[in-house]
């Protein structure tokens, strides 16, 4: 799992969900992107359930540390511990850098090359984004990964390679377009956040 500034990179998409393993990150894209047809939109949007969040330890999970019920999305301000969507895995993490506050928006398209989901950021959550990987790529693992904690799970931990210094992030790898908006789908089901997320 890795995180590019310009090297196209992937998150894997299991029907519905986020996958934990293999994903990673770009952050622009060679070629224009053809739209999926949008979500309908209404006015006002709900704040995304998103928080990336640097990864500060990485264990497997023990019995009864992840049940069946996805728990409520984390404080943003707090650090947490966090399960892998397949309960696999026990991450622990820091405050979120960005939040679903800071999207402006989610597109699922398709470029001539594959499949792509991008989250746009805003100005401050593009700069949190910068500060957060600048440091991050130069820390030993697994303290060098960004996690991505959407619906009480942690659906994707990408290494960060090199600064991310746009506000648009492109997330590959997916098999299909229809997988492309399953997950766009899955950031615009409602909240199930502990607490409001801070303007971070």
């Amino acid at each position: 799992m890795t995180a590019a500034r310009r090297t196209t990179t992937a998150l894997l998409v299991v029907p519905v969900v986020l996958a934990l393993a293999g994903c990673s990150i770009s952050t622009t894209t060679s070629a224009a992107p053809v739209s999926v047809a949008p979500t309908p939109s209404e006015s006002p949007q709900p704040e995304l359930d998103l928080q990336m969040r640097p990864v500060l330890d990485i264990a497997s999970a023990t019995a009864g540390q992840c049940g069946d019920t996805r728990p409520p999305s984390p404080d943003p301000t707090q650090p947490a511990q966090v399960c892998s969507e397949d309960r696999t895995l026990l991450l622990s993490l820091g405050p979120a850098a960005v939040t679903g506050a800071r999207v402006t928006g989610l597109d699922a398209t398709m470029t001539s090359r594959q499949p792509q989901l991008q989250i746009k950021l805003d100005a401050q959550g593009g700069a949190s984004l910068t500060r957060m990987t600048a440091e991050g790529m130069l820390l030993p693992e697994p303290r060098n990964q960004l996690a991505l904690v959407s619906h009480g799970r942690v659906q994707a931990a990408p290494r960060i390679t090199e600064t991310i210094d746009t506000s648009i992030l492109v997330l590959t790898g997916f098999a299909t377009v229809d997988d492309a908006s399953a997950a766009r789908d899955l950031l615009l089901a409602p909240s199930t956040s502990a607490s409001a997320s801070p303007s971070s």
